[in-house]
């Protein structure tokens, strides 16, 4: 199952994140590694639930709405 994950991430990489970027709608991570990398080091570190959950968490952080909270 982690496999066909991370063959997944490398799809969307390789394939869609181009496609996009090709037609002019030109991502701007907000984070690096972008969301993308950062979801497969997480997967293959802590495995796909634990990784998976940090993955969702950061992707929800990654929209131009998201503020850090003040501490």
């Amino acid at each position: 199952m982690k496999k066909i994950i991370l063959t997944l991430i490398n799809f969307y990489q390789k394939i869609i994140a181009v496609a996009l970027f090709n037609l002019g709608l030109k991502g701007s991570c907000r984070f690096y590694p972008t969301c993308s990398e950062y979801a497969k080091i997480s997967i293959k570190e802590k495995g796909i639930i634990e990784g998976g959950k940090m993955a969702v968490i950061r992707l929800l952080k990654c929209q131009p709405f998201y503020k850090e909270p003040a501490i």
